[in-house]
């Protein structure tokens, strides 16, 4: 069965991106995406994610939606993207199982990915 991933960040070029690289390896399919922080409180909701990667810059802030998610549904497991780095703090306080900048390769989001999977 494969690990359920939703991408919501609000520049569709780089979530299309993230979409092509997570659905390339095998074990992980995306089944769902958004471009907003009530995007990805809806997704949480309704498609119960293992891993939700939220943009932390974006309408509607994806902080907030991940303090939202740890609520509504602390089962989904978050991380959080940015651009810039110092954000970190936040987006832990937040409810988020990790952080990661923008600039990342491939393989380190999959290695990143699969470590918050495998996470008690």
């Amino acid at each position: 069965m494969a690990i359920r991933v939703a991408v919501v960040d609000d520049h569709p070029l780089f979530r299309d991106g993230v979409v092509a690289t997570v659905n390339a390896v095998p074990e992980f399919q995306v089944v769902a995406q958004g471009g907003c922080g009530s995007d990805a409180v809806r997704i949480a909701r309704q498609q119960h994610p293992d891993i939700m990667l939220l943009d932390v810059n974006m309408p509607e802030s994806g902080i907030d939606a991940a303090r939202e998610i740890s609520v509504v549904s602390p089962s989904v497991r978050t991380v959080m993207l940015s651009a810039c780095e110092g954000v970190e703090h936040a987006a832990r306080a937040a409810g988020a199982r990790t952080f990661i900048t923008k600039g990342v390769s491939s393989a380190e989001l999959m290695t990143t990915l699969r470590a918050v999977y495998l996470e008690a």
